[in-house]
């Protein structure tokens, strides 16, 4: 199929029309047929022609001209596409649970971007899950304590995650030892949660007991960073995810409590609606975080 642009084009002098015929394998007949047509649909007359002689009239050219733009930008929309399928580039929008939002910013990503240069990420933390289509969201990270009811999705696993009992060396030290659960309920706590009068850790301890600790936390936030920083003050104790105490637990700033004792595991995995037409730094994120999750 031919395009008006090169039919017009094709014709621009006499020279072009046994160019066109021989490049196109097309006759000279054939080729003024389609430009009578074009002439035909447009309602305008866009060369003057006769037997030897013919000439492009003035809105002829102003319509090759215009076309000739339409192409050229065409063009540059295609080699956007093309660009970005080889070099990922652009905003990836990103759903985390708000209360993971700011070590993930302190934890693996930095290297991701530091990999992708050209790649923007935009975190949205929230309490709730996200209608990934509405909100435009490019993929968010959930965990399975929260049944998944978006069928439409596709889902990649990431790493499980268990909750530890942690303090201040110096906290355990001021009151004397924890030797029992049930102990957690009357001294200082610090939760991740809003504020409610009382909270409760479920916890698993030897041969998979179960206990139900409710307290009321000195403390409520959030933010793991803030609630780390807590623990570190000796403001409290905490049950906090393992791989972000991980650290401090290295270093000597927090310690195990009771370390026979945490929260039934968690499997965090990744959602997003499809992987078809995936645009290539969405693509290299989920890579990212599975590779990373693995490597943990």
């Amino acid at each position: 199929m031919i395009s008006t642009t090169t039919i017009i084009s094709l014709l621009l002098s006499p020279a072009a029309v046994l160019l066109a015929s021989r490049d196109l394998k097309i006759p000279r007949s054939k080729l003024s047929r389609r430009v009578s047509r074009l002439e035909e649909g447009l309602g305008a007359r866009l060369i003057e022609r006769s037997t030897r002689h013919f000439r492009v009239t003035e809105i002829g050219q102003a319509f090759y001209e215009r076309c000739q733009t339409i192409l050229q930008e065409a063009d540059r929309a295609k080699s956007i596409v093309t660009e970005a399928q080889s070099d990922p580039q652009g905003v990836v929008r990103m759903g985390r649970p708000l209360g993971l939002v700011d070590i993930s910013v302190g934890g693996i990503l930095p290297e991701f971007l530091e990999r992708y240069p050209k790649i923007k990420l935009q975190i949205i933390g929230s309490d709730r899950r996200a209608d990934l289509i509405n909100e435009r969201i490019d993929l968010e990270v959930r965990a399975t304590n929260e049944p998944e009811t978006q069928t439409s999705l596709t889902m990649r696993k990431l790493d499980r995650a268990r909750r530890i009992l942690v303090a201040s060396p110096s906290l355990v030290e001021r009151v004397g030892g924890v030797s029992c659960a049930d102990d957690l309920a009357d001294l200082p706590t610090l939760a991740m949660t809003s504020w409610v009068s009382f909270h409760t850790w479920e916890l698993i301890g030897p041969n998979g007991a179960k206990q139900v600790i409710r307290h009321q936390p000195r403390l409520t936030c959030r933010s793991m960073t803030a609630i780390l920083d807590a623990a570190r003050a000796g403001l409290g104790f905490g049950l906090l995810l393992e791989s972000a105490c991980e650290t401090d637990l290295q270093a000597g700033k927090l310690v195990r409590v009771l370390p026979q004792w945490q929260s039934e595991e968690s499997q965090f995995y990744i959602v997003f609606t499809t992987a078809k037409g995936m645009p290539p730094a969405v693509r290299v994120l989920i890579d990212f975080l599975v590779e990373k999750s693995r490597h943990h």
